[in-house]
């Protein structure tokens, strides 16, 4: 079976197999683990194919923390239906972060610091912040400043980085976020 992992790597897919090795690894709590040279390896790749689409770790962890806004970005779009736009893009965050956890602690950790090094990680870190503009807009508070949206933003990520380092007990997770959120999205002016 590898010999067919490896076959469909040769043909263009270096980048994605190595994002989604990466991902894994994040997955298992192991961030440390990702580098290039295990993820060549588990790719089944070379050393030198991974240097030739990544020129180093910190870029395929930017080039994986790219990815996860935008999946962050469309998970907020989606919620973004539902009757209270906003308590629904918060728990759609806070279920991001439960089920992507390593990839949430890749997305706000010290890569993010240096997103103006990784233009695509700086573009779809901005994307996510203009999504969530615009579901408060959507929501009626069009006019709301940057420190407004920024104080909502941290309300839910604070949250969120409570509920995945299991500071709160699992099974009050759901009630707990939809509280909290839905009593700040009626706060909100």
């Amino acid at each position: 079976m590898e010999q067919l992992v490896r076959k469909a790597y040769r043909h263009g897919n270096v980048p994605n197999a190595m994002r989604a090795a990466a991902r894994a690894i994040l997955d298992e709590g192991d961030a440390p683990a990702v580098g290039l040279r295990e993820m060549a390896r588990r790719t089944g790749v070379s050393a030198t194919a991974a240097y030739r689409h990544f020129a180093s770790k910190e870029e395929l962890l930017a080039s994986v923390a790219a990815e996860g806004f935008q999946e962050l970005s469309a998970a907020m779009e989606t919620a973004m239906k539902e009757p209270d736009r906003l308590l629904g893009l918060g728990l759609a965050y806070v279920e991001f972060a439960l089920q992507k956890r390593g990839l949430f602690r890749l997305m706000f950790g010290p890569i993010l610091a240096e997103r103006a090094k990784y233009p695509p990680l700086k573009q779809a870190a901005a994307e996510a912040f203009r999504t969530f503009r615009a579901a408060q807009a959507a929501a009626g508070h069009p006019d709301e400043d940057e420190h407004d949206a920024l104080a909502a933003w941290g309300l839910i990520h604070g949250l969120s980085s409570l509920f995945i380092d299991g500071l709160v007990p699992h099974e009050r997770i759901e009630s707990m976020a939809k509280e909290i959120i839905g009593n700040a999205s009626l706060q909100v002016s």
